[in-house]
């Protein structure tokens, strides 16, 4: 949590309470009492219109009375504690404390200025503040938009001493915090290993012949090593069979080409293709890092007030947080997704062969340009298609037919699935490696389709 220290307050100029509007509003009620009893009793009408100027003037004089003893406000504070961070959809905490170093009692009405990115629940609250008292609230956010949030100074309404009057105030200091895409919880998986961490997302490594080729470590010969493993010089200086164990090779690049354009921005449930396509990037970008691989980025079509989008293979500890750090702020745009400058663009900044994992939204209109993209890199480079279905249109294909528009509707989501697999069939023929997943499940599949490849020895 970032606590950020009290700043001084801002004070504004008070303004009418809804207690004194409310007073003389009935003060003007009863001046249509006072007209009709000159009508139907005028001869108590004299002793009601005095009443009624005393009544108002004892009104005047205990609201200028309280204007001048509470429009003064000492010794208020106010600070915000906020998360480091927040995560895409994740509703977290944020508390606020106030402090009353004055003389005299405040009855507060306390609300935060919230970023418009993110949804509040537990605003406006109460609070009675006593001379040396201090109070703590606490509100929840669920932030709807990943980027930087901008949260503006707590807004604080002090009543006067009877309630008449309310003066506005800003406490505590303006404060930044970023919010990150929602990877599935990742913090959760640095703990894991490697097999643990694919258990965890459901999958489960396949046994395979052989072993990698990176050398690991020597251990103790196990009953089932093949010959080959035997280490016999060492084996001859200990008196007992030793084995050296390979794994994986490590030091591979791993580049994800990420579709910013339009087709990006469906939504299937609360969060769009392109939230989906981040959250698959990011945990099998986790899971190739942990294996010493290096992981690089290429946005294209990202929207216009987007930052980032382009990062070079690292690898390493530090290398998850540099690529959160360069999508938190990367948007889809309304323009179309340029495949082909794409291909041209990676192909002039990696020369070295790298696994190429192109994430987009296909279409079948899309076939000329996409096959032609794909045959310029997979000239120099091994190439996975990652594409997200739309759900909507499975439904649509599968919902039994009442009438004529309905089955209209299923004609055209057959023929649009249909002419969908068939370029998915053209990408197969061009040796590029295909994953056709729902948004929700994309993580799994990049997983999965990532740790294939990784004990096939084809990366």
């Amino acid at each position: 949590m970032t606590e950020v220290p009290c700043a001084k307050p801002q004070l504004g100029r008070p303004g009418p309470s809804h207690r004194l509007v409310k007073l003389l509003g009935y003060w003007c009620l009863a001046a249509l009492t006072v007209s009709a009893a000159r009508i139907w009793a005028p001869q108590s009408a004299e002793l009601l219109q005095s009443l009624w100027w005393a009544v108002g003037g004892l009104l005047i004089g205990a609201a200028l009375l309280d204007f001048l003893t509470g429009r003064r406000i000492l010794g208020l504070e106010g600070q915000r504690k906020l998360p480091a961070n927040l995560a895409l959809g994740v509703r977290n905490c944020v508390h606020l404390k106030l402090r009353n170093h004055g003389q005299r009692a405040l009855k507060l009405s306390v609300c935060d200025n919230v970023p418009q990115q993110l949804d509040s629940n537990g605003l406006p609250r109460q609070a009675l503040l006593e001379p040396d008292q201090e109070v703590a609230i606490e509100y929840s956010l669920v932030p709807h938009r990943r980027g930087s949030a901008e949260f503006g100074r707590i807004e604080v309404l002090a009543d006067s001493p009877w309630g008449l009057w309310q003066t506005r105030l800003w406490l505590g200091r303006e404060q930044s915090v970023k919010v990150y895409p929602n990877f599935l919880g990742i913090s959760s998986l640095q703990a894991l290993s490697t097999e643990q961490t694919l258990r965890h997302l459901g999958l489960h490594q396949q046994q395979r012949r052989g072993e990698g080729m990176d050398f690991r470590q020597l251990r103790e010969y196990r009953l089932g090593d093949s010959q080959r493993q035997v280490d016999w010089r060492a084996s001859s200086r200990l008196h007992k069979l030793i084995s050296r164990e390979y794994q994986d090779e490590r030091d591979q690049e791993i580049i994800y080409m990420l579709d910013c354009g339009r087709r990006m921005r469906a939504k299937d449930g609360e969060l769009s293709h392109f939230d989906h396509a981040l959250n698959g990037l990011l945990l099998s970008a986790y899971v190739a890092i942990k294996q010493g691989d290096a992981v690089g980025l290429q946005a294209f079509a990202a929207a216009q007030d987007s930052s980032g989008g382009q990062l070079p293979p690292v690898k390493g500890e530090s290398a998850i947080n540099l690529l959160l750090n360069n999508v938190y702020d990367l948007h889809s745009g309304t323009g179309s997704a340029d495949y082909s400058g794409a291909a041209q663009q990676l192909l002039g900044a990696h020369k070295r062969r790298a696994l190429v994992i192109l994430i987009t939204n296909l279409r079948d209109e899309d076939s000329s340009e996409l096959l032609t993209a794909v045959r310029l890199l997979t000239r120099n480079h091994l190439v996975m298609v990652a594409s997200l279905r739309e759900t909507a249109v499975d439904r649509m294909a599968q919902k039994p037919i009442g009438d004529f528009s309905e089955a209209v509707e299923g004609a055209a989501a057959r023929d649009f699935l249909r002419r969908r697999a068939r370029l998915l069939q053209q990408l197969q023929a061009c040796n590029v490696l295909v994953v056709d997943s729902r948004p929700e499940l994309l993580h799994q599949a990049l997983v999965e389709a990532y740790w294939r490849l990784k004990r096939s020895g084809k990366i």
